[in-house]
């Protein structure tokens, strides 16, 4: 843990402050989730849609991104896209509700919970996961993709 009990994170040689910005319409999984990443010991910030969010990374940064893929006005496949391209190396986390536990698979045309997640690997996100997740599976993630210096 660093300073203040801020977990840190080693992101390509570089050493920061272990920064997570949440991108989720709901409010209720944007506070539960930004609930668990601040007890585990990170920087968290949120943002209701995928406009919101850019601005808010164009700002300040984070290491990791958590987004949901689902949303109004930009979705995260989208979102996803435009955080990949406007910031390489930016670690991505998708998430999406309902859906079975099948395989991923891209399938053009399926509205699934699995194509959704399917597409948001394609574009860039690095981790994905189905809600409901286990809290302990996603802090795992976050740790693993930030390098887990603490």
């Amino acid at each position: 843990m660093g300073a203040r009990g801020y977990r840190v994170a080693k992101v390509d040689g570089e050493i920061y402050m272990a920064s997570i910005l949440i991108i989720d319409d709901e409010k209720d999984i944007r506070d539960a989730l930004q609930m668990v990443l601040e007890r585990a010991g990170y920087e968290v910030r949120v943002a209701s849609n995928g406009n919101e969010a850019l601005e808010l990374q164009r700002e300040a940064p984070a290491q990791l991104v958590i987004t949901d893929i689902i949303m109004p006005e930009k979705d995260g496949v989208r979102t996803i896209k435009e955080l990949s391209r406007e910031f390489p190396g930016l670690r991505i986390i998708a998430i999406s509700g309902g859906g079975g536990v099948e395989p991923l698979a891209y399938k053009p045309g399926a509205i699934t919970t699995t194509a959704y997640l399917a597409a948001a690997k394609e574009v860039g996100a690095d981790r994905v996961f189905s809600k409901p997740f286990d809290r302990k599976d996603l802090i795992q993630a976050v740790d693993d993709l930030l390098g887990k210096l603490h």
